[in-house]
């Protein structure tokens, strides 16, 4: 009996673009994707051996819907569903049996049996052998519930054998799952858990180790570790620390990501353990700089330390931060967006990152909104972070999107953001790319001038004079996520509303004002009873 797994693309429109995808960096690098499905493969590797297993990207190449396969096993998150639906559809069409599981599926199970035979609640690791051994007996049942949580030690490594692994530019690794904060826009406690639960750290190793070699590539390639908080259990996390830094002096490991709260900063020797372990970024969920937004949305971890200390801690010892922010709370209002960005230039965030606020199904804010009626619709392959979904407090929708978009624009694609970079490269790099390296990027970057916008020239020129500017160490590798970024902004132009300079100005305007609500008015650093973390 033969299973095809089958990794959908995000959005239905092939044309879609999403950041984390960084489309212009994998076309120059001659990759297809940044991003495998992490999850997807884990299920694969645990399949029993007597089935046939095969994997399938649809980023790498089109669907054969023409497959021989018995099953078709598919996986998406709420702005994923959608594609994947289609893709559902189509193998039912010609009589395929389809099973969906993820994050979507779980939380709507019901909705996807629409589209599906089969839906697997929750994290399949134990439960996905067993409805196997069902669905040959054909007596599967429509729903499966995990019921509970698989053991961390008994996750398999995923089946990296099962794709083309050197088509992807980041290795991959998850050592925790879970989540005891309860902030009202995720839905991570109720999917993954209220508890950190933890692979044991000799685990860990063995998926690094295992990571297939790709030749040339495998000097490119960094982890990105995808836990939703890698600093779950500091004990925890010192001890795997420990345990990677002599695989990172033997160059087993490479550089490495993760995502983690902003208490990591508090702990100055476990910070000094990121670096010796081979961490060249922390991917930090700042979401805003107001004190109200963050009691309102319930994310009093961020109160632990001033953002500015926390900044200067990480930068000092030569990682860069991705900044995480979301917009469109009831408590912003139109001077977020300038705001944000002078906080961004004036603690030399490397990589901003934001989000349009997205009420996703299974968190509270879902609830309440749609409870008071503000819900635009329920078309999932909309909440993607990038569109406007919901009816805004203190702005128009149009305002917000043109908001997001000014915001990446003024990030990536503008003077102050090469300004940003060169400071950073000033002040923290401890290093610069040499020049056999810049000169192969230089050259293979000739064939984009003319091609993308005016604009992009501006950015690809200037930051390459910045690139070379003596006396300061520069990377081309961090001014090539800048190009990607810039990239990026193209296709984001096309949301802009028709009064984009109009609301543009408006923002400049506000942020010129002071705040006439004393509350709405207070910043992070402003919040007197800073909680330990």
């Amino acid at each position: 009996m033969k299973i095809l797994f089958v990794a959908t693309r995000k959005n239905c429109d092939p044309s879609d673009r999403e950041l984390y995808e960084m489309d212009f960096m994998n076309e120059f690098l001659g990759l297809k994707r940044s991003l495998l499905d992490l999850g997807l493969l884990t299920v694969a590797a645990c399949t029993p051996d007597r089935f046939e297993v095969e994997v399938h990207d649809e980023y790498i190449s089109p669907i054969d819907f023409d497959t021989d396969a018995d099953l078709i096993a598919l996986s998406a998150k709420t702005s994923a569903v959608a594609r994947a639906y289609q893709v559902a559809d189509e193998f039912r069409r010609r009589g395929k049996k389809v099973v969906l599981g993820g994050i979507h599926a779980s939380l709507r199970p019901n909705e996807a049996l629409e589209h599906v035979d089969y839906v697997v609640i929750g994290e399949a690791e134990q439960t996905w052998p067993k409805f196997l051994e069902q669905f040959e007996k054909g007596e599967a049942p429509t729903i499966t519930d995990a019921q509970g949580f698989p053991e961390m030690d008994s996750i398999p490594v995923p089946a990296w054998d099962k794709i083309d692994y050197g088509k992807f530019l980041f290795h991959q690794v998850q050592s925790t799952r879970g989540c005891p904060f309860t902030c009202r826009f995720c839905s991570v406690p109720d999917i993954s858990g209220s508890t950190f639960r933890f692979k044991p750290p000799n685990k860990i190793l063995e998926e690094i180790r295992a990571f297939p070699k790709t030749g040339f590539m495998d000097r490119v390639k960094t982890i990105y570790f995808v836990d939703d908080n890698f600093l779950s259990r500091p004990q925890y996390t010192e001890q795997l620390l420990k345990e990677m830094i002599p695989l990172r002096k033997r160059g087993e490991i490479p550089s490495w990501s993760a995502e983690t709260t902003l208490n990591v900063t508090n702990r100055a020797g476990l910070l000094d353990l990121f670096v010796e372990a081979g961490c060249t970024t922390l991917i930090i969920g700042i979401e805003s700089i107001n004190e109200a937004t963050l009691l309102d949305m319930d994310k009093r971890v961020n109160f632990c330390v001033k953002y500015q200390d926390a900044m200067e801690r990480i930068h000092s010892r030569g990682m860069s931060v991705v900044g995480n922010f979301i917009v469109g709370f009831d408590t912003d209002t139109l001077n977020v967006f300038d705001d944000i960005l002078d906080f961004i230039d004036e603690n030399n965030i490397l990589y901003p990152f934001f989000s349009i606020l997205t009420p996703m199904p299974g968190t509270k804010l879902h609830d309440d909104f749609k409870n008071d009626g503000r819900m635009d619709h329920f078309d999932w392959g909309l909440y993607d972070t990038r569109h406007v979904v919901f009816e805004p407090k203190n702005m128009t929708r149009e305002q917000l999107m043109d908001g997001y978009c000014y915001l990446f624009e003024q990030a990536y694609a503008s003077e102050r953001a090469l300004n940003r970079l060169e400071k950073y490269w000033e002040k923290y790099r401890k290093q610069s790319s040499g020049f056999i390296e810049k000169t192969i990027v230089k050259w293979r970057l000739r064939k984009y001038r003319g091609k993308v916008s005016p604009e992009f020239d501006f950015i690809m020129d200037e930051g390459w004079k910045r690139l070379n500017k003596p006396g300061i160490k520069t990377d081309v590798a961090q001014l090539l996520y800048y190009l990607d970024s810039a990239h990026f902004v193209e296709y984001l132009n096309k949301f802009r509303s028709k009064d984009y300079e109009k609301n543009v100005e408006i923002f400049n305007q506000a942020a010129d004002k002071k705040i006439s609500d004393d509350d709405l008015s207070k910043r992070q650093w402003d919040h007197k009873n800073k909680l330990s973390a």
